[in-house]
Order: C-alpha cells, then structure tokens, then sequence
C-alpha cells in the first residue's frame, strides 16, 4: 500500500516557483540574516534599499528548494551559510558594492548573552577606568590579559573575546558591555554573497575603504619606486626616466664643454664670467719699466768730415788773429 503523499499548500508551490524565477535575473545573490533586528528598524532599512536591491523574506526551507530548483551549483553553496533567520537579498550591483550599502544602514548594539558574534569581537590594549578590584577577575573570566598601572586597570594586550560565529557567554557580554564596547551590528547582517559564480564571505567583503585606497595608492607608489631604482620602462616611469637622461646627457655636455642647442646659454654666460673675471685681474694701461743704462758713455771720436771742416777753417782763423797782422 503506498504511502500518503504530503499535502504541499499551493502558496508555498508558488513561493519557491516565483523565487526560481527571480534568481537568475540578478548578478549578485546573498544571504542575510534578520535575526535579532526590530521589526520597526527592518522596514526603514528595507525602504532605504530596495531602490537597489530586492529582498525576499521566506522560510528556509523555501528557499532551499528555489536555489536548488535553479539548478545552479554556485547558489548551491548558499545554502549552508543560511543561519538565524536566513532571507535572500538580490541585486544588479557587486558584492562589494551590496555589502558597504547595507554596512551603512546598520547601527552598533552591546551584546547579549547568547547572541551569534557576526565577526571576531576584540578588545584592544590600553587602560580602562577601572580601578583595581575584582575587576580584574572578571577580565580575566573574558580571556582578557589584565594588569595594574598607575593605579588603574589596564589591558595588557589585544584580547579575542568571542571568535566570529560563536555564542556570546555571560562572562563576556557583561565586561563588552562595562566597557562600552557594542559590537552587535542590528540591520541587514550580510552572512555570504554569490556574484557570477563565485562565493564571497562577509569577512572579505568587510573592507574600510578609505583604508584600501591609501593602501592601493601606497602600493602604486612603492612599484613605482622599484620601476625606477631598476630602470623598468612603463608608462608611470617612461616620462621621468627620459627626463632623467635628458638631465644627465646635459650635465655631461657641459661638463665637456660641448656647445648645442641646451648647453650654448650656459657655456655663453660661463666664458663671459671667466672673461669678466680675467679683466679684474689685467690692469686696463699696461706699464712699461724703465731700464737704466749701466754702461760708461766714451768720448766721441771725431768723423773725417768734421775733421776736414776743421782744416778748412784754419786758414781764416789765422787772418783774424791780430798777431798775424803784425
């Protein structure tokens, strides 16, 4: 005798057909979690982003047997992250893009005995407003590394409290809690992501932008950098390495004083200094010494002409002499 066959409600055939349906239309599957979340705070989330995003709130069971009727084995993958209360959450944008919109409409909580830590909750180094107590016992019952300085409590070292995916104990929720420390998120708890077949978790998606830019810009800057010190040649160093041999092949015409085009301004003004600075040195009239003669001047020897003339005036002076007349 065969078995009965479980009566199935048509809205639920209808459910898992639509759902079926809808998957393949979107680039970007992801499971949330509403576990924990007010209902009031739901439906403002969800009027923020269902301009980008479309959500689908069902029984899990639902969903598995639509992700399995896509026959899709990526979705498939989903399903054993479906935790607390699993919905769908589908979207055209990227994984990265879908988890920073709903890490921006969520709000920070303490946590609560028995709650599922979403990520791995910390409590950093550094002093406390406690003073010494038992509150250093209970500290310690939080696998926090306590210690006494100046008259206060303090935190030796970062402590792990609770590990991503277990519950929160009592001991660990009241200190989290003394400490002011809220590390519950309340919104749209993104668990994992499926975009063109390949599985994203909320802890890879989970990214300070900010920080990834100056991450990505100080990567940039440091291959840059070796591009250079190793003479590699792509377009962020082409330019610079071209000026760089520019620079180099002109230094070195100058220094040997070879004239063209980039060097003849420079070399021009160079002689025209060492020129400037010659003349300071040269006196504009040039001086001539005197030289003294040391030699003794001789008597001058008569010439045969003035001795002649000499001859030829005897004759007269003899006439004019009175004793002639005699």
């Amino acid at each position: 005798m065969e078995k009965p066959k479980a009566h199935v409600q048509q809205w639920k055939k209808d459910m898992v057909t639509q759902i079926a349906q809808e998957l393949p239309k979107y680039e970007t599957i992801a499971i949330i979690n509403l576990e924990n979340l007010p209902s009031r705070q739901s439906q403002l989330i969800r009027a923020k982003v269902k301009e980008h995003a479309k959500i689908i709130v069902t029984r899990k069971s639902l969903i598995k047997l639509a992700i399995e009727k896509t026959g899709k084995t990526d979705l498939k993958q989903l399903e054993e992250h479906m935790t607390g209360m699993p919905a769908l959450i589908l979207t055209n944008k990227n994984a990265f893009d879908l988890f920073q919109l709903l890490k921006a409409n969520m709000s920070s909580a303490p946590a609560k005995t028995g709650q599922t830590a979403p990520e791995d909750i910390w409590v950093k180094a550094g002093p406390t407003p406690f003073a010494p107590g038992p509150i250093i016992g209970d500290l310690g019952a939080a696998n926090i590394v306590a210690g006494i300085d100046g008259g206060k409590v303090v935190v030796k070292k970062d402590s792990l409290v609770v590990k991503e995916g277990d519950k929160v104990p009592a001991a660990a929720a009241a200190i989290l809690s003394r400490l002011d420390i809220k590390p519950m998120r309340i919104g749209l708890n993104l668990i994992a992501a499926s975009e063109n077949g390949q599985i994203f978790m909320r802890k890879v998606l989970n990214i300070d932008v900010d920080q990834y830019v100056e991450d990505l810009k100080t990567a940039i800057l440091n291959a840059k950098k070796l591009a250079l010190g190793a003479n590699i040649l792509t377009a962020e160093t082409v330019s610079i390495k071209l000026q760089e041999a520019h620079m180099d092949a002109k230094k070195l015409a100058i220094g040997a004083e070879i004239l063209c085009d980039e060097t003849k301004e420079y070399l021009i003004k160079k002689a025209e200094a060492q020129a400037s600075a010659l003349k300071e040195k040269v006196p504009a009239t040039p001086v001539v010494e005197e030289k003294k003669d040391t030699t003794e001047q001789s008597p001058a020897v008569p010439s045969e002409e003035s001795q002649s003339s000499d001859q030829e005036k005897t004759p007269d002076q003899s006439n004019d002499d009175p004793k002639g007349e005699q």
